[in-house]
């Protein structure tokens, strides 16, 4: 069947989907011409020569007096709700719904329809002009503050507008092109309310209740600055010029100042929906509203309204111009009303198409943000180009019609009822459809079967019969077969998709070819020629790079961008369509690097280049050997983190808003399209293939490595039922009946693993350490979790495996997603989980023990009951209840003694002494345990005490199995937030820091550091831990270590003895870039692993063996490298045998870290050996010198490399649990 190129189109929701700064619309009133002189100029030398001539000159635009404000109904301050109109033209039913402002829409019937066409053009001297403007707003800035810029506009009724922001005041400056001595600014706040007095320039005076007005100086300028306290959303204004009034095309001039949303609608009558003070509330509130409860509404209206509104979603921010970009992607996928009993013209639906296009390609190339700019380039991927000629879109269909003999109107002819219905449509209603319903006519014709026509509209654009019967202008005939038509419709489709298509290559190619230079066109059209070659794609992304420049330019044609964009999707569509599977090692690796490549064109992160240029190094390496495998691997792993991170930061912003319309408009939108909108939208994105290339690669980086497809973290064996979860935070503190098997999606770190209730008798509290018994009962069978089998990668020396291990349960990561995919096709079976012989986790059907089975397995039932020993400073009265308050508040490292302070602060005071010359360790004071006791017993914290008895009350009456109780976060915001310092507490404490050689800290943000610590007792994880040991809630104590922080380059984090097997012998490590929270707290990625034995010694003798290298995304780093403190928790209940309370309770830096994207490429720990020889070595010895300090017992040490030195912040004895 002979289908025309391109018959699969441009108005494919898929080929329209798919970054840069905000000069604020430049816009003209409305004119009856749908094509501008100027900018359409451009278009017309453009249309091949089958294009229809260009149609006849039309009249100029017109500029109509408007009433003086003073005398007619806006004299009060009402807003103008359009142009006057012409004598013997009507306008069709305002907006009722949409609060702020009425835009008139077209009801049919041939009327003249007025409304706001904000307009995106860039005159030859606008960039002098908002020079000046903005050195004027300089000018009046205080010296010691230059201006920040917050945006610029101008606008064709001859005035600039810069807002900028210094010295604590917002600044509004309105600006004229040359003198105009009458011309007046007529001007309120918000939506129209009088400005304070205080803010008003001098001569202001007022025009009615609403409104002042305010001469502009010299004829020149007019000045408005707000206090920020006093800052309103935005200013709005109209010019008057002697008895002229200029308005924007039929609404306001509008300058955004801070964020809209203050004074947005709470909520929607009769929805459940609220955002009241969200970012974007006067944004949504406004769309919502009109799209669920506006009478007359079409495409046309919605454009409009977009352009009203898309100034204020810009300055709301991401989450605004996301809502926009939700909004907008509903309508293109017909989520969203295109017909609800409103008509327009087709010159009209052209020129607002096309000024909304052009308003989104000024936001995509200059919006201040880079996700305003990512969501507009979006928007603009899904809207039709506009602009063309859309009279003729009216006129051309009936010069088919008349020119080939088809009967219309009272003219004799062939009675073609398909083309008279679609001709109806088109005078009154065409949309993006109309280019569907073209090409699927031409189809049709071609295969002589005309029932082809609806399987065409069906399988290429999702348009079914029902539709069509449902448009305000039904059609319902099955087309004729007329073959002669097939030329002039073709003729006919390119007058469409002038103006309906948007990012379609060949229509953008055509368009934006006279906006580039001549070799970038010649490159392009010879991509297209060649279309279906090799090295297209290679092709494609060399010449996006060279585009770039064409349309980040301000002002830029919104045809180079649409060009861009369709290069960019055809580009995807040349990954999609490789066979991955018949590709080689290097080919893959090449195709990785090329989609970075074309990534970094417009993805807006800067986190994807840097992956770029990771893969770049990669390839310029010496490939398939085992230790260029494991740097190939971890680039993988970072690149599929920062992949992840780009596509979730895109689909939590735009999740939220298309659940809030389908709420809000569940007549129309389909709740099954909206739960997975924000997935949809990601995978739409080009750079999405590169998770399918990475999937791809990883089993050839792992069999050159010789890296299986598990990491064992703790090695047990398990046996329960296959149960299959997102993750273990949703079932903390659940009660199982029965042994669980949990293959979970992620892990965080931040969760526990539900276990079993104490079921043993333990131990006896001395002064300090806990003997235990662990008793495992006859004839029971255990239930809890007992194995976690996932795909997130976990470091085996992190919080989370640690607990793990001291569990007993089975924990390993799988990167084999066929491996991990056959055992959740176990679910609800039971089954035996272990270890082979070859390190992979083995799973199979077993039959379930009966409860007289003694059971083995993995020790997640054994959980023993404990008590914590009373401290002595406790039990003595000192510092706790019923004390008399004469204990210190705090004590230096020589009082660091058992019974006063927790084992964390003992050993580092120990190991102080004992360190050899090149080991430091930071200096430290502690509050000791019973000091939160005693805070909370002063009188001043009388109401807190009560509060937190009482909630602990409520702790005591949660059942087992009853979940996270709310009274856990109640307590951690009492003690957080309300908790007071008692008179002398602080003062001692600062004093004992100053005398210990800390930097001194900001006392606020010190006490805010130690009652986050405090709080942390009652963490989630921490009290549903201590109920399944059997702890009771009253032999907690919580010591708080200040320690002076060392600003890490690296950090690491050592076991002497094997972590999983507790074999004695090798040092095992991990190290991380930055500090080490991201390492113990299990941040996404793979540390730097490695063993040495005890030859390594940091001088190239018995290198250490790495095992992975780093691959975490984030690093995190004291701001500035400036000296801060942290308060680390030091519990009796942390660290203790059989029960490991690692990362339980918090540590508190005093000023919070920066997180900042890990930048491998140029991380000397990866391409410098040399160094990460000596650094491992030097790591490794440091672990055995550590150990010897405690008299050889294997310790579980945290360090930092800073400044080529070497410090030990924690060390404490290593919980080896028997396998």
């Amino acid at each position: 069947m002979d289908v025309p190129s391109g018959a699969c189109s441009s108005f494919s929701p898929f080929a329209q989907q798919q970054s840069r700064r905000s000069p604020s619309p430049h816009e003209i009133p409305w004119s009856p011409d749908p094509r501008e002189p100027e900018a359409e100029a451009a278009d017309e030398h453009l249309i091949p020569e089958h294009a229809p001539a260009p149609p006849p000159a039309r009249l100029p635009s017109t500029t109509l007096p408007l009433p003086d404000l003073q005398d007619g109904p806006a004299a009060a301050g009402q807003r103008l709700s359009r142009p006057a109109t012409p004598s013997g033209t009507t306008t069709g039913p305002a907006l009722e719904a949409v609060a702020g402002f009425q835009p008139s829409f077209g009801s049919g019937g041939g009327s003249k329809h007025w409304f706001a066409v904000p307009r995106c053009r860039a005159l030859p001297d606008r960039a002098t002009r908002l020079g000046l403007a903005a050195a004027a707003a300089a000018a009046e800035a205080p010296a010691s503050e230059a201006p920040e810029v917050l945006s610029r506009a101008h606008y064709d009724a001859g005035v600039s507008v810069v807002v900028s922001k210094a010295g604590g005041k917002f600044q509004v400056e309105v600006h004229s092109d040359h003198p105009r001595p009458e011309l007046v600014l007529h001007w309120a706040i918000n939506d129209w309310k009088p400005p304070p007095e205080g803010v008003r320039p001098g001569g202001t005076v007022s025009a009615g209740d609403q409104a002042v007005q305010s001469r502009f100086e010299g004829g020149h300028t007019v000045r408005i600055a707000f206090p920020e306290a006093e800052c309103p959303s935005k200013m709005v204004f109209v010019l008057k010029e002697g008895e002229t009034w200029t308005n924007n095309g039929g609404s306001d001039f509008i300058a955004y100042l801070k964020p809209p949303g203050i004074e947005g609608k709470q909520s929607l009558a009769g929805s459940p929906l609220s955002w009241h003070g969200s970012a974007v509330s006067d944004v949504l509130g406004k769309v919502i509203e009109a799209e669920s409860t506006a009478s007359h509404w079409s495409l046309f209206n919605r454009f409009i309204l977009a352009l009203q509104l898309l100034d204020a979603a810009d300055t709301a921010g991401p989450d605004g111009m996301a809502f926009v970009m939700t909004w907008l992607r509903l309508s293109t996928m017909r989520q969203l009303d295109w017909y609800r009993n409103s008509n327009y013209q087709s010159k009209d639906i052209a020129h607002v198409q096309k000024t909304l296009a052009q308003a989104m390609a000024n936001k995509a190339a200059t919006a201040k943000d880079p996700q305003c700019r990512l969501f507009a380039r979006m928007c603009l991927a899904g809207l039709p180009r506009g602009g063309g000629d859309g009279d003729a879109i009216r006129h051309g269909i009936l010069n088919v019609m008349r020119q080939n003999g088809i009967k219309e109107g009272h003219r004799p002819g062939i009675d073609e009822k398909f083309l008279e219905q679609w001709h109806q449509k088109l005078h009154t209603n065409t949309t993006p459809e109309d280019v569907l319903i073209c090409e699927a006519y031409i189809a049709a014709l071609h295969s002589g079967y005309m029932d082809d026509f609806w399987r065409f509209l069906w399988e290429w654009g999702g348009v079914s019969r029902e539709r069509m019967a449902s448009m305000n202008h039904p059609i319902t005939a099955t087309p004729l077969h007329l073959p002669h038509l097939i030329g002039p419709m073709q003729h006919y489709l390119w007058i469409l998709k002038t103006t309906h298509s948007g990012a379609d290559l060949d229509v953008c190619m055509e368009m934006a070819k006279g906006h580039m230079d001549g070799d970038l066109s010649w490159v392009i059209f010879d991509i297209l020629a060649n279309r279906n070659e090799w090295w297209v794609p290679g092709k494609i992304v060399e010449a996006r790079h060279r585009l770039k420049q064409y349309w980040q330019r301000e002002g830029a044609p919104r045809d180079v961008l649409l060009l861009d964009i369709a290069l960019d999707n055809y580009f995807r569509l040349c990954v999609e369509r490789t066979d991955k599977g018949a590709m080689s090692g290097d080919d893959l690796l090449e195709l990785v690097a090329l989609v970075l490549n074309n990534a970094t064109v417009a993805s807006e992160s800067e986190e994807l280049a840097q992956c770029y240029r990771l893969w770049e190094r990669v390839k310029g390496e010496p490939r398939w050997s085992p230790q260029w495998a494991l740097l190939a691997m971890a680039a993988a792993d970072n690149t599929a983190l920062c992949l992840e991170h780009y596509m979730d930061g895109i689909a939590s912003l735009v999740q939220p808003h298309a659940e809030r319309f389908a709420a809000a408009c569940s007549n129309q939108v389909d709740p099954k399209y909206v739960a997975n909108f924000g997935e949809e939208v990601v995978r739409g994105q080009p750079v999405f293939m590169l998770s399918v290339l990475l999937r791809f690669l990883d089993p050839m980086l792992r069999s050159t490595a010789g890296v299986g497809s598990w990491q064992v973290v703790s090695q047990a064996v398990a046996e329960g039922e296959v149960r299959v979860m997102d993750d273990l935070e949703g079932v903390q503190g659940q009660h199982f009946e029965t042994p669980l098997v949990v293959v979970a999606e992620r892990l965080t770190g931040n969760e526990d693993i539900p276990q079993a209730s104490a079921s043993a008798q333990g131990g006896q509290a001395g002064t300090g350490a806990v003997e235990l018994t662990w008793t495992v009962f006859a004839g029971t069978v255990p239930f809890g979790i007992v194995a976690v089998l996932t795909s997130s990668a976990t470091d085996v020396l992190s919080h989370i495996a640690i607990r793990a291990r001291s569990q007993g349960v089975l924990l390993a990561t799988c990167f084999d997603p066929a491996q991990l995919d056959a055992i959740r096709g176990l679910e609800g079976q039971h089954v035996e989980a272990g270890v082979t012989a070859t390190g992979e986790v083995a799973a199979q059907v077993v039959e379930r023990k009966e409860a007289n089975s003694l059971y083995t397995g993995g020790g997640a039932a054994a959980a023993p009951a404990m008590r914590l020993a009373k401290p002595t400073s406790v039990r003595a009265g000192s510092n706790g209840a019923n004390g008399a308050g004469t204990a210190p508040w705090v004590v230096g490292e020589g009082e660091f003694q058992e019974g006063v302070v927790g084992g964390k602060s003992r050993n580092l005071a120990q190991l102080k002494a004992k360190l050899p010359d090149w080991i430091s360790a930071p200096s430290s004071v502690a509050l000791p345990f019973g000091t939160f006791e005693r805070a909370l017993q002063d009188p001043i914290n009388r109401e807190v005490a009560a509060a937190v008895a009482a909630a602990a009350e409520e702790l005591s009456a949660v059942p087992k199995g009853g979940g996270v109780p709310g009274a856990l976060a109640h307590i951690r915001d009492l003690v957080r937030h309300k908790l007071k310092a008692p008179q002398g507490c602080l003062d001692a404490v600062l004093k004992a820091a100053e005398a210990a050689g800390l930097s001194r800290p900001d006392p606020d943000q010190l006490w805010a550091a130690i009652c986050r610590v405090w709080a942390s007792k009652w963490n989630d994880r921490a009290w549903l831990s201590r109920r399944a040991q059997g702890v009771p809630e009253g032999d907690l104590f919580m010591a708080v270590l200040l320690q002076q922080v060392v600003p890490a380059d690296y950090a690491f984090v050592l076991h002497t003895a094997d972590p999983v097997t507790g074999e004695h012998g090798e040092v095992h490590g991990e190290l991380v870039v930055g500090m080490g929270e991201a390492l113990v707290g299990n941040f996404p990625g793979r540390a730097l692993s490695f063993t040495a034995g005890a030859g390594s010694d940091g001088n190239g003798g018995g290198g250490a063996r790495v095992a992975s290298l780093p691959s975490k995304r984030e690093g995190l780093f004291v701001p500035g490298g400036l000296p801060t403190l942290i308060a680390r928790s030091d519990s009796n209940g942390e660290d203790l045998e059989a029960f490991a309370g690692a990362g339980l309770y918090d540590s508190v830096p005093l000023v919070p870290l920066c997180h900042v994207a890990v930048d491998y490429g140029g991380e000397r720990l990866v391409w410098d050996g040399a160094f990460r020889d000596k650094l491992l070595g030097s790591v490794a010895k440091l672990g055995r010198e550590v150990e010897a300090a405690f008299g050889g017992q294997p310790q579980d040490i945290e360090g930092v490399y800073s400044g080529d030195k070497y410090y030990v912040v924690q060390s404490r004895p290593q919980i080896i649990r028997k396998q």
